[in-house]
């Protein structure tokens, strides 16, 4: 379907504004790249949630990073100026992964590829996890004993993690040797944008190298998995999706993310996708709106109490 033309918020009609702002109780927006981009922060972000929150919207937060720690997200979202945020405020893969577990009865213990932080966020929601650490002096002929499954797991999590190495992903393929044995993934990024002009490589590599050995397709939990827009809308308890607006930066990941579940989405320009990149994609795959980044929402309130 071709392109089609996508209003920026700021550039709506009066009426149009305020029409915009009455049509969504709630606002979820992605992390990196919505309201700071790697370590620094995006100008006015925090006032922007603020301003959000005082005209009575829940705003939550959904990110692909479990990399970071509670403590850490508290800090972030506090150093922006955002009031009132609590670590409840926020969704990622770890803790989708520990809410799917304990709806599914997930038998334990786990074994985790999951980043030091990620593991600290299952061992505080009651999840035994285990892990492997690799010591020097590995080699192909002692592989076999290294990896040994001592025990049964009731499932292997992969996410993010930049320790994760290639015997510990053996290792997970040899618990998935067990068909009793669950497998759940997060995110699902091929790349890693920390500013523009550069990225890394995702770690979906260790996935598919896990998915050839075993032929075992992960359970999704993070975005843009269907998976993830049903345990939000539990958790948040969210009745008609319509009423959600959900915002990132990324068009595989939080458009369509958003439109597979039904919410009304908003594509920022400050983070990983060019205006160009949005022009060019089909219409199935464009937001409904975009802006330049989440400090437009300071504007769009301010015209619409001048025209009040």
């Amino acid at each position: 379907m071709p392109a089609r033309k996508v209003p920026h918020i700021l550039k709506l009609s009066p009426q149009e504004q305020k029409e915009f702002v009455n049509s969504f109780d709630v606002v979820m927006c992605d992390c990196d790249g919505v309201m700071w981009m790697a370590t620094s922060p995006i100008p006015r972000t925090g006032e922007a949630v603020n301003a959000l929150k005082a005209a009575g919207k829940q705003v939550h937060f959904v990110s692909n990073n479990s990399m970071r720690s509670e403590e850490e997200y508290v800090n972030k979202f506090t150093e922006i100026g955002m009031m009132d945020f609590e670590a409840n405020d926020i969704m990622h893969p770890v803790k989708s992964m520990l809410y799917y577990m304990k709806k599914h009865n997930i038998k334990q213990p786990v074994y985790s590829l999951c980043s030091g932080p990620g593991n600290e966020t299952l061992r505080r929601g009651g999840v035994d996890v285990r892990t492997l650490t690799v010591k020097e002096g590995v080699d192909f002929f002692n592989l076999e004993k290294i990896t040994e499954p001592e025990q049964k797991m009731g499932a292997v999590l992969f996410d993010g993690n930049l320790e994760m190495n290639y015997v510990q992903v053996a290792m997970a393929v040899r618990y998935l040797a067990d068909n009793d044995c669950d497998f759940l993934m997060g995110a699902t990024e091929p790349v890693f944008q920390l500013r523009e002009g550069l990225m890394f490589p995702g770690l979906n590599d260790f996935y598919y190298a896990i998915k050839r050995s075993t032929g075992r397709e992960a359970t999704i939990v993070g975005k843009p998995a269907l998976l993830l827009g049903d345990i939000l809308k539990d958790v948040y308890k969210l009745t008609d999706p319509k009423r959600c607006l959900f915002v990132g930066d990324s068009l595989s990941h939080d458009v369509r993310f958003g439109l597979n579940c039904g919410f009304q989405t908003l594509l920022v320009l400050s983070g990983s996708t060019p205006i160009d990149e949005m022009w060019q994609a089909s219409a199935e795959d464009q937001p409904h709106f975009y802006a330049d980044s989440m400090a437009d929402f300071i504007e769009l309130y301010a015209n619409i109490s001048k025209n009040a």
